[in-house]
């Protein structure tokens, strides 16, 4: 009982602390109530996609004030009115001489129209700068306001990692404190029973002809129920912890889009020499994984027969969920059906295209948007594919603005028109709002989920950003697959790749 004593005030101690930190936590950074990250995530969004349309309206009023263009209703009234003076000058001066009344009545008039027109163009030009101006103080306040919404995110997203880390230890401290008064009281209450109470014997007791403890026949039995509902109750706390998606039919139910397939775990042992999956789909070209891309690649030109997807964005909830991977197997197979195809790394905070094709990220798409290189010179080609890429390049200060800017949509435009298909391999779009700028820019996306890894909760909170977006989702990818694992589940689609009669129609070569 000392010992129980002596540890319950240890634990309530520790109670003390973890609530103490976390108050002084929540003082300190101001964070009293849970925000939603996503909701100013979405605002932050909203205020960039208006900093665009000001600064596009900014430089078209400072293109204005440089040519001196005036199209306003009197300026268009004195330049008719200047054409008829003049008009009629010449016709008096073709027989009118200098000195003659009608000749200086015209040019009097002419004269006075023409100062008139000088004073509407300076009224004009004034009013265009003061215009200019105005548009150009808005779209500097909405820059200075995507800045703070971009520190406020910061802020929020570290600081509730660390609100959640604390929140924990004050719970589990509270949980161990309340166990440990739950059995001090147990404790207390046994040692108050009176243990020595009166007895005298009355009759002699006979021995049992059988045994009556213990009773075997009712253990086996209690061990056999218990043992049931112990592999019940471990069975359903197993399906309530697992939170992944785990076939397509599953990610269609709860998403409520539509699945383009799935793409199967390339393990070590399926890799040849290069050790790369996406390679796969010219060395093995009949595997179950090269069928899968060409699934994966159909639906996405079915998801629009009347428009063609030419530009793809490839994006995820998260990072590590095979995004990269995916884009570039997806773009191998385009390539080795005969089509012109394109792959961009538009990651240029975590670039990875690089080291998956096996080459030094020297320069890239940030050097071509800040002006300092050629697209000519950063498009290069995979020679074992025929595929065409163009890598991150270095990190440039701010990656939200360059892929946002106007030369990012021309460049789109113009790729989309001399490529079959271009795919851009993005960020994950809960961890900065790169992505979201592209997928409103390209004619479709697909949206990556790692099999049974990926908590449901996240991949629809980043499936709602995409869509909030503006994209045009042609569905999603359930990715890193293991198809031994996945064929033992009763889903609608659990023995696709497993069953007798699909396995064969695919092969190692």
């Amino acid at each position: 009982m000392k010992f129980l004593s002596a540890r319950i005030d240890d634990v309530r101690s520790a109670v003390v602390e973890a609530d103490r930190k976390l108050a002084k936590f929540r003082s300190e950074n101001a964070m009293y109530d849970a925000t939603d990250a996503s909701s100013l995530a979405k605002t932050l969004a909203d205020v960039r996609g208006q900093l665009l349309i000001a600064d596009q309206v900014a430089t078209q009023k400072e293109l204005g004030v440089k040519q001196g263009v005036s199209a306003d209703a009197a300026g268009m009234t004195l330049l008719a009115e200047m054409a008829a003076a003049e008009k009629e000058f010449q016709a008096i001066a073709s027989y009118a001489a200098p000195g003659h009344p009608d000749y200086q009545k015209a040019a009097k008039r002419l004269a006075a129209v023409r100062a008139r027109l000088d004073d509407e163009r300076r009224r004009s030009a004034n009013n265009l700068q003061a215009e200019a101006k105005a548009a150009r103080e808005n779209a500097n306040k909405l820059q200075a306001e995507v800045a703070r919404l971009e520190r406020e995110l910061k802020r929020q997203t570290e600081g509730s990692a660390q609100l959640r880390a604390l929140q924990t230890e004050l719970d589990t401290a509270k949980a161990l404190y309340s166990t440990l008064l739950t059995r001090l009281q147990e404790v207390n209450v046994l040692a108050s029973v009176d243990k020595k109470g009166d007895a005298k014997q009355i009759n002699e007791a006979a021995p049992p002809s059988f045994p009556v403890a213990p009773r075997r026949d009712l253990i086996v039995l209690m061990a056999f129920v218990a043992s049931m509902a112990l592999a019940v109750g471990i069975a359903v706390m197993l399906e309530l912890m697992d939170s992944g998606f785990r076939s397509v039919h599953q990610l269609e139910q709860q998403t409520g889009v539509a699945a383009l397939g799935m793409v199967p775990y390339q393990s070590a042992g399926r890799l040849r020499r290069s050790n790369k999956p996406w390679l796969n789909v010219v060395e093995k070209p009949n595997s179950a994984y090269s069928e899968a891309l060409r699934t994966i690649r159909t639906g996405i030109a079915l998801s629009s027969a009347d428009h063609p997807q030419r530009t793809v964005a490839v994006t995820s909830a998260v990072p590590g969920e095979g995004k990269t991977t995916t884009a570039l197997s997806l773009a191998a197979a385009s390539a080795a059906s005969g089509a012109r195809t394109l792959i961009i790394d538009c990651d240029m905070r975590q670039p990875s295209l690089h080291k998956n094709i096996g080459v030094e990220n020297q320069a890239g798409l940030a050097e071509f948007l800040a002006g300092q290189r050629d697209l000519e010179d950063l498009v290069q080609v995979e020679p074992k594919t025929g595929l065409y890429y163009v890598l991150a390049g270095k990190r440039p200060p701010s990656p939200t603005d360059l892929l946002g800017s106007l030369r990012m949509r021309r460049l789109l435009q113009q790729l989309g028109d001399a490529f079959d298909m271009v795919l851009l391999d993005t960020p994950p779009v809960l961890a900065v709002s790169d992505a979201l700028l592209l997928v409103r820019q390209t004619d479709t996306t697909i949206y990556v989920v790692r099999w049974e890894k990926t908590r449901r909760d996240i991949a629809m909170a980043g499936l709602k950003m995409v869509y909030e977006a503006g994209a045009r989702l042609s569905g999603c990818v359930l990715s890193h697959v293991d198809l031994r694992r996945h064929a033992q589940y009763d889903y609608t689609d659990s023995g696709v790749f497993y069953y007798r009669g699909y396995r064969r129609y695919y092969g190692d070569g």
